[in-house]
């Protein structure tokens, strides 16, 4: 069970965060509002595997505790030059412009990679594309299907009065265990836009980016005037977080809801409780996120045991993950 409460830090941390990066969420902005939730986690995790330790420390024979206890073997890094190529591709994450570059810059980082390693470490490493292209085929599939369902989910949120933000934690993190995080991340986003975005505040405030699009200057964003303070927060938003898109007039209306959920406060508890949702809830079954079903099928291929989907579930997600989350809520999303 992979679960990573690092991950709710960065987009490059978990998937979920990275799509929502993409769609326009500051790249600090959920370690900045979720940093206790992060700490909380990180502690959790900490004192689980301690005792869990210690534990099997304990029930260990005396002769293999001692073996243990002596000095240990000595080491070495080999493939260390390949960090270079991952802070390659952690440095492409904040490339926008031009198009693909970002994706062509970590492909070929990858590839180079795979040349710059010896076959040596590999085999070492027991490395092959088996358990990659399992899971390459399996969320290929999950992405794909969930295309249509998440316009649909933004459509039909429109008909439901606003929700608590604990029906956006308990539901991403309900649907992001028996799917994998990343789009279900994305669903309950689009669900935000259908619920909390008001469709006229858009207009309104593409009318006023198309009006001053002429003069390039963004200082009457900063101007309240008579405007109301939805209205006004949003357009301080855009002057924030899309600022070059504003100016010249190709802001989006995606963009547009992004800045109007970042722009209003009261609208981050919703933000936040589908980030959190969605990267500590995937940890409970091998599909909530990629980690996860990797591990699975590396252990498989090395014939390794490991427990079922059922299995994972009892003897893990409930007794360990479980108490976490519910804490969680009680904490942070319940009022």
């Amino acid at each position: 069970m992979t679960f990573d409460p690092t991950g709710v830090l960065t987009p490059v941390g978990d998937p979920p965060l990275f799509l929502g990066y993409l769609k326009g969420i500051p790249f600090w902005w959920v370690a900045q509002h979720g940093w206790m939730i992060w700490l909380i986690g990180v502690s959790y995790l900490l004192g689980v595997f301690y005792v869990l330790d210690v534990t099997n420390y304990r029930r260990a024979p005396r002769e293999l505790r001692s073996r243990l206890a002596e000095p240990a073997e000595s080491w070495r890094f080999e493939g260390l030059g390949n960090l270079c190529f991952l802070f390659v591709i952690l440095g492409a994450v904040f490339i926008k412009n031009p198009p693909f570059l970002r994706e062509t810059v970590m492909l070929g980082a990858a590839v180079a990679s795979w040349f710059a390693t010896t076959a040596r470490v590999r085999e070492a490493n027991h490395f092959n594309f088996q358990p990659l292209r399992e899971v390459a085929i399996l969320f290929i599939a999950i992405f794909a299907t969930m295309m249509p369902a998440l316009d649909w989910v933004e459509i039909q949120a429109r008909e439901f009065t606003r929700p608590h933000p604990a029906l956006f934690y308990w539901g991403t993190g309900g649907l992001s265990s028996v799917l994998d995080n990343a789009p279900t991340y994305l669903g309950f986003l689009s669900a935000a836009f259908g619920s909390l975005v008001d469709p006229q505040a858009i207009q309104q405030i593409q009318q006023l980016l198309q009006e001053h699009a002429r003069d390039g200057s963004l200082l009457w964003l900063n101007s309240p005037g008579s405007r109301e303070t939805a209205i006004q927060n949003t357009l301080t938003a855009l002057n924030q977080y899309f600022q070059s898109e504003a100016s010249n007039g190709s802001v989006s209306s995606e963009q547009i809801g992004i800045a109007y959920l970042l722009g209003n406060q009261k609208f981050h508890p919703y933000i936040l409780a589908i980030s959190v949702g969605a990267v500590f809830f995937g940890a409970n079954t091998y599909i909530g996120n990629g980690p996860n079903f990797m591990v699975k099928a590396i252990a498989d291929h090395q014939k390794v045991s490991t427990p079922g989907f059922l299995g994972l579930i009892w003897k893990f997600a409930l007794p360990i993950l479980a108490p976490m989350l519910i804490l969680i809520w009680l904490l942070f999303f319940r009022i």
